[in-house]
């Protein structure tokens, strides 16, 4: 019998807030009347984006009061991007989190795990490049995917005075380098179990031809009691490497939420720079 998707619903949201990964929409307000200071960036972009429709023009049905620049529009794109690969990582990563415990230590297949493991490192690492063209964008005015882009950017926020800031999206995208790695490893190395399986055997093949010889044999006269030591040792650390896959997803998201904090921030401050 198929689970209710209710029920499912709750017992992901349970896991993603135990290991605080909150939604994106929650971050801002201590309340409905107190801003919170450590998120004061989703404020900003809630309250005064780089552009926004022209409501009134529309509903009279007369002309807007003025055109959106492309860079206006780049950047309301970016932004509004950033907000919804969050919510499909997030989703991906409860998903994640709820197969978790059923990963089995010795596996050939790939398991549910997994699929949504790479589904999440994509929207996560998805997110993180809206976020540096973002800035580049706030910055530069445009992005034109030439190398050095994001370093010319940090070279105008230091001219312009907002060093710390710069410094800071400098540490914060170091910080989910780990989670660019994994992607890039499943992307364009070895995405599932059974291509990892396969490349041990053959390996095992290739050394054991080269060598004339197979590796050593598992005794098979070792004590039951040994064995299942050795099973249980090797059951932890297969635990413990799904975890630490787990956990790099958890830490990837709530470093991207205050990056994404800190690049609204920006975006609102060197807007004000530009007409004072």
């Amino acid at each position: 019998m198929s689970m209710d998707l209710d029920v499912l619903r709750k017992m992901t949201e349970k896991l993603l807030r135990s290991r605080e990964v909150f939604d994106i929409d929650a971050f801002g307000w201590l309340n409905e009347n107190d801003v919170d200071p450590e998120f004061i960036g989703y404020v900003m972009w809630t309250q005064s984006p780089p552009c926004d429709f022209d409501f009134t023009a529309r509903q009279n049905n007369k002309p807007p009061g003025r055109a959106p620049t492309e860079s206006d529009q780049k950047l309301m794109e970016l932004g509004h991007d950033f907000f919804g690969l969050m919510k499909t990582a997030r989703h991906f990563i409860g998903l994640a989190l709820f197969h978790q415990p059923a990963v089995p230590s010795i596996r050939v297949e790939p398991t549910v795990f997994d699929f949504n493991e790479f589904a999440a490192l994509v929207a996560l690492t998805s997110a993180a490049e809206r976020l540096s063209d973002f800035i580049v964008v706030t910055t530069l005015g445009t992005k034109t995917g030439e190398k050095g882009e994001r370093n010319e950017a940090y070279v105008r926020l230091r001219e312009s005075g907002l060093s710390i800031e710069q410094h800071e999206f400098v540490e914060g995208f170091r910080g989910i380098s780990k989670a660019r790695k994994a992607r890039n490893k499943a992307a364009h190395g070895l995405a599932t179990q059974p291509a990892r399986a396969h490349r041990r055997l053959l390996v095992e093949d290739r050394e054991a031809f080269e060598k004339k010889r197979w590796p050593v044999p598992v005794d098979l006269e070792m004590p039951f009691e040994d064995a299942v030591r050795g099973f249980e040792h090797f059951d932890a650390e297969e635990r413990s490497a799904v975890e630490a896959r787990a956990k790099l997803l958890c830490d990837c998201y709530i470093k991207l939420v205050k990056m994404g904090e800190l690049s609204f921030r920006t975006e609102h401050h060197w807007r004000a720079l530009q007409k004072s």
